[in-house]
């Protein structure tokens, strides 16, 4: 009898642990395949896109979240965003026939969600050689965050500096961060801070947008410039 409870045991152990793992394989980082949502855009792919809604003019694209089971044919998938035929969105990773997008409208807050693959259409690919120096340059910002490129002391390199700032419920409690560096860019993406260094950001320059993603070391608690940045006016 111990023999059996031993063995009963034993099993069960088992099959936990390899629950575990399939679990773990199937959430790495926290992060399940499916997932397309704002906050993780920037750092949950290293290759981007601008894109046009494709469809007869006025023609509605709902956007689909990533609850379990989306994006998919089911009603709870569709969210209540949408956008319309000639509207431009930034694109990033695939999940089957959809593709995460980050949609910004002239006035009022992102949307991030899958949109169909099939009804978007790359607006070009980038230049092998990178975008010239001068399409960096100014002012950039995303909410109360803001990042300043400028021409750096060495030719072909760009300076910059940046403020970013979380805001918590309490009134008063607010932390801040900085970040300043020079470095050339490798096409399309600029790295500042090295290893030595604590604070480490990356930029990508997509078309009209400027995506970033630091290690989270940039300054206060909940402080990060993770964010996809436009241009100042």
């Amino acid at each position: 009898m111990k023999k059996v409870l031993s063995y009963t045991l034993v099993l069960l152990v088992a099959l936990c642990c390899g629950a575990a793992s399939r679990a773990a394989a199937q959430d790495v980082g926290g992060n399940p395949a499916n997932w397309c949502r704002n906050g993780a855009f920037t750092r949950d792919a290293e290759e981007f896109g601008v894109a046009r809604v494709a469809g007869r003019k006025g023609s509605r694209v709902y956007f689909q979240g990533d609850e379990e089971g989306c994006p998919g044919p089911s009603a709870k998938c569709r969210q209540k965003a949408y956008v319309v035929a000639g509207d431009e969105v930034l694109v990033s990773r695939a999940f089957g026939d959809w593709r995460c997008a980050w949609y910004q409208p002239a006035r009022g807050s992102e949307t991030v969600g899958w949109l169909p693959a099939q009804q978007l259409r790359a607006s070009g690919p980038a230049a092998a050689a990178g975008p010239p120096l001068a399409m960096w340059l100014g002012a950039w910002s995303f909410y109360d965050n803001s990042l300043r490129l400028s021409r750096g002391r060495r030719a072909g390199s760009l300076r910059v500096a940046g403020h970013a700032t979380w805001l918590g419920i309490n009134p008063g409690n607010v932390h801040v961060g900085e970040v300043a560096g020079e470095a050339a860019p490798a096409g399309n993406v600029l790295s500042v801070g090295g290893a030595d260094d604590d604070c480490r950001l990356t930029l990508r320059l997509v078309g009209s947008y400027l995506l970033a993603v630091d290690n989270k070391q940039c300054g206060g608690m909940n402080v990060t410039f993770d964010g996809v940045y436009r241009r100042k006016k």
